[in-house]
């Protein structure tokens, strides 16, 4: 990997906020990334601030879960750690079976 790339893979794994260019923020794991910088997140939920009408200074922020995300680089305004990978033991390696691969027909 170039310098560049080993910056945004360091990030792999870590619960992220990303704020995109509609002022949404999503929170997720930060599951790969790309050359354009578009980023894929798991678990992600999306918070979002909605103004009252009748009141100028009242905002109530909305919270959506999304699931798997992909998100455009071209929309990403920002992206910060919020915590990082979770530790404990890690999940054994499935071994694979006995079968064969062969063309089916």
């Amino acid at each position: 990997m170039s310098g560049r790339n080993t910056r945004m893979a360091q990030w792999l794994d870590y619960r992220v906020r990303v704020t995109i260019s509609d002022q949404r923020m999503l929170v997720g794991t930060f599951m790969a990334f790309d050359k354009y910088m578009n980023v894929v997140l798991a678990d992600c939920e999306e918070f979002r601030k909605i103004k009252s009408k009748g009141r100028k200074d009242d905002e109530k922020e909305v919270k959506r879960t999304l699931g798997f995300v992909v998100l455009r680089g071209e929309t990403i305004v920002s992206l910060m750690a919020e915590a990082p990978p979770p530790t404990g033991p890690k999940k054994p390696e499935i071994q694979p079976g006995p079968g064969r691969g062969q063309v089916a027909g």
